[in-house]
C-alpha cells in the first residue's frame, strides 16, 4: 500500500461541513472553489500534490483530497476557496484575497494538504518552490507557519476549524542545516499542537504515527477524508461528537492494515456547543406536547405505525452496551431526525429513548430538556428499559430533589431487572457511590458482575477493583481491545494504573490516549513525567496533559493528577 510517509509527508485537512459524495466522484481541476466568497461559513482549501520527486516527493492525494471536499463544502453552504499546488508568492496572493473576502465570517476552516513540519514552536507548511534544507534565519521566508495563515485570515472572534491530515512521524521533512542540536536546540520534527484560541484541531493520525494514502487499496482519497465527508452528511452531531465518529470510522477502516490502525484525536477549546451542519428544527405533534410526566402506556401509543419497523435492526442488546454518540450517528445516518420524532410521537418507544436522548444533549435535535423528558417519560411508561434508564440519568443530572433521586432509584431498578446491562451499570456505580444512601459493594459488585458477563465494557472495567474477579476481567478487556475497540485499552489503562502496574499497560494508555479517552491521556502524561514504563519525557507530558485538560469530561481526579504539568 502506499503511505504519505516519505520525508514525514504532510497531508494537513482543516475542513467543516460536506454532503454525501462518493468518493468516487471526486473531480480534480474543475471550477469548484473559484467564485467569490460569500456568508458567515467560509473554508480556505490549499493542496500541494506536484512536487517535482527528487526534493521533495510528490503527493498523489494531495489535491485530490481539497478536490474531493470542495463540492460537499459548497452544497452545505460553506463558500470554498481552493488553491492548488502554490510556490510562496502565490499563496501570499491568495491569503490576502481570502482575508479580504471572509471579513465577515463568523466560522473559518482551513484545509492544507502537503508537506509540513514544526521548528522553533511553530508549524510550517512547505510550498511549492520551498527547498528540504534551510538555514535558521531563512525558515520564515522559504516556508509558511500555520499560525501565520491563522492570524491572515480568520476575523477576530471568529470559530477557527483545523482538520489535520497528515503523516506525523518522526523522520525529518526539513534539515535546518544550523540548527545547534548539541546545544540543546531543537530540529524540526512532525507537526505539533496549534495554539489558535477559540476553536478546535483535528488530526487525522497521532503524534509519531503515519496516515494512510489510502483505505481500502485503490481509494482516491484518504480513509481521513473519506470519512470526513461521510460522518459530515449527519446533520446535528456537536463537533465533538463529529470527532468521535470520524475517529472510530477511520479507526475501523484501517485496523489490521500494514501500519495501522490509524487514530485520529482533536484538541481545542471552545463555550458553546458547535455543529459542522445545524440541528434541525423539528415540530413535535400536538399529542406528545401535553403528555404529562405519569403518562400511560396507553397514552403514549397514540397514533399510526409502520407496517415495517425502521429501527428493528437497533435491538435491547446494541442498546445496552454500544456508546450513545455511535450508535445515534449510526441511526442519524439512516434516517433524518424528523422520522425519529415523528416515530416517537406515534409511540415508538425506541425512538422515543432516542429522541428523548438526542433532546437532552443536543445531539441530532437542538438541546430542548423540558421536551426530552416528555419523550423519555413516554418511553419510560411503556416499560421501555432503555427509556427508563436514560430518564433516571436525565433526573440525577439536572439537580435533583429528594423525589427525583426515589424516582432515579426506582426506574434504574426496573431496568436493571429487565435484564438492561446499562441500567446494571449506572445502578452499581450509584449504590457504590452512596447516590441513594448507605454504600452497598455487595450488591454494586454483582450488578457490576451481571453488566459484565452481558460485555458492557464499563462494568468489566469495575470488576478490575474486585480482587476476586481482577483477573478475568482484565482478560475480558484485553480480548475487546484486540478486537479493534479502543474502549477496551482505555479502560486496561485505568484498571492498571489503579493497580499500580501501569508499565504493563503503557501501550493501551497510547490508544487510549490517542483515541480521546480522557483518563488514558492524563495517564500517559502522568507516565512520561514519572517516567513510569516510558522513559521521562518533559515535553511528551506537556503534549498529553494538555491534551487531556481540554476535555470536560476528564475527572477530578485525573486533573489533580497532572496538576503542574505544564502550569
Amino acid at each position: 500500500m502506499e503511505l504519505r510517509r516519505r520525508i514525514g509527508t504532510l497531508c494537513v485537512a482543516f475542513l467543516a461541513f460536506v454532503g454525501s459524495n462518493s468518493a468516487a466522484s471526486a473531480q480534480p481541476g474543475g471550477t469548484c472553489g473559484t467564485a467569490p466568497l460569500r456568508g458567515e461559513r467560509v473554508a480556505l482549501l490549499i493542496g500541494n500534490s506536484a512536487y517535482n520527486d527528487w526534493e521533495w516527493p510528490s503527493l498523489k492525494n494531495a489535491v485530490n483530497d481539497i478536490d474531493y471536499v470542495c463540492d460537499a463544502f459548497a452544497k452545505a453552504g460553506i463558500a470554498p476557496r481552493i488553491v492548488r499546488n502554490a510556490d510562496m508568492p502565490t499563496l501570499d496572493t491568495e491569503l490576502t484575497r481570502f482575508a479580504d473576502e471572509a471579513a465577515g465570517a463568523k466560522s473559518v476552516i482551513i484545509y492544507f494538504a502537503g508537506h509540513g513540519f514544526e521548528y522553533g514552536g511553530r508549524n510550517w507548511l512547505v510550498p511549492m518552490d520551498a527547498p528540504p534544507a534551510t538555514r535558521r534565519a531563512d525558515v520564515e521566508k522559504r516556508y509558511l507557519s500555520i499560525e501565520t495563515v491563522v492570524k491572515r485570515v480568520v476575523p477576530q472572534g471568529a470559530f477557527t476549524l483545523l482538520f489535520v491530515d497528515a503523516c506525523r512521524t518522526a523522520d525529518p521533512v526539513v534539515r535546518v542545516e544550523d540548527a545547534e542540536v548539541a546545544k540543546g536546540e531543537a530540529g524540526s520534527a512532525p507537526l505539533g499542537l496549534l495554539d489558535i484560541g477559540q476553536g478546535a484541531v483535528f488530526y487525522s493520525t497521532a503524534k509519531g504515527r503515519p496516515a494512510l494514502d489510502f483505505a481500502p487499496a485503490g481509494s482516491p482519497v484518504s480513509p481521513f477524508a473519506a470519512a470526513v465527508v461521510k460522518e459530515l452528511g449527519i446533520p446535528g452531531l456537536e463537533i465533538s461528537d463529529y470527532f468521535k465518529v470520524v475517529s472510530r470510522e477511520v479507526y475501523k477502516q484501517t485496523f489490521g492494515m500494514e501500519l495501522g490502525p490509524q487514530q485520529p484525536f482533536h484538541y481545542g477549546s471552545w463555550f458553546d456547543d458547535y455543529y459542522l451542519v445545524a440541528p434541525p428544527e423539528v415540530p413535535g405533534a400536538s399529542s406528545m406536547a401535553s403528555v404529562p410526566a405519569a403518562v400511560s402506556g396507553a397514552a403514549a401509543t397514540r397514533g399510526a405505525k409502520p407496517a415495517v419497523d425502521p429501527l428493528a435492526d437497533i435491538s435491547l442488546d446494541r442498546l445496552a452496551i454500544e456508546d450513545e454518540p455511535i450508535l445515534i450517528a449510526e441511526v442519524l445516518s439512516r434516517h433524518r431526525a424528523s422520522e425519529i420524532v415523528a416515530l416517537a410521537d406515534g409511540g415508538h418507544p425506541l425512538a422515543q429513548q432516542l429522541a428523548g436522548y438526542m433532546l437532552s444533549l443536543g445531539v441530532g435535535l437542538k438541546k430542548d430538556l423540558p421536551r426530552a423528558r416528555t419523550y423519555l417519560e413516554a418511553s419510560a411508561a411503556q416499560g421501555f428499559p432503555a427509556g427508563q434508564q436514560e430518564l433516571a440519568y436525565l433526573l440525577l443530572e439536572n439537580s435533583p430533589s429528594p423525589a427525583d433521586t426515589k424516582r432515579a432509584y426506582d426506574l434504574y431498578v426496573a431496568a436493571s431487572d429487565a435484564g438492561f446491562s446499562k441500567a446494571k451499570t449506572h445502578l452499581a456505580y450509584r449504590l457504590a457511590a452512596g447516590t441513594f444512601g448507605s454504600a452497598d459493594f455487595v450488591r454494586s459488585q454483582a450488578l457490576y458482575a451481571e453488566a459484565a458477563g452481558k460485555g458492557h465494557p464499563a462494568a468489566i472495567f469495575a470488576l478490575t477493583f474486585f480482587p476476586d474477579t481482577r483477573d478475568a476481567n482484565l482478560a475480558r478487556l484485553r480480548t475487546i481491545a484486540d478486537a479493534g475497540n479502543p474502549e477496551g485499552n482505555h479502560w486496561l489503562c485505568e484498571a492498571h494504573f489503579a493497580d499500580k502496574t501501569l508499565a504493563k499497560a503503557i501501550d493501551d494508555c497510547g490508544v487510549g490516549a490517542r483515541a480521546g479517552f480522557a483518563g488514558s491521556r492524563a495517564i500517559l502524561a502522568s507516565a512520561y513525567a514519572k517516567g513510569i514504563g516510558v522513559a521521562a519525557d518533559a515535553r511528551e507530558a506537556l503534549h498529553w496533559a494538555r491534551l487531556a485538560r481540554d476535555l470536560p469530561e476528564l475527572r477530578k481526579d485525573q486533573r489533580d493528577l497532572i496538576a503542574g504539568i505544564g502550569e
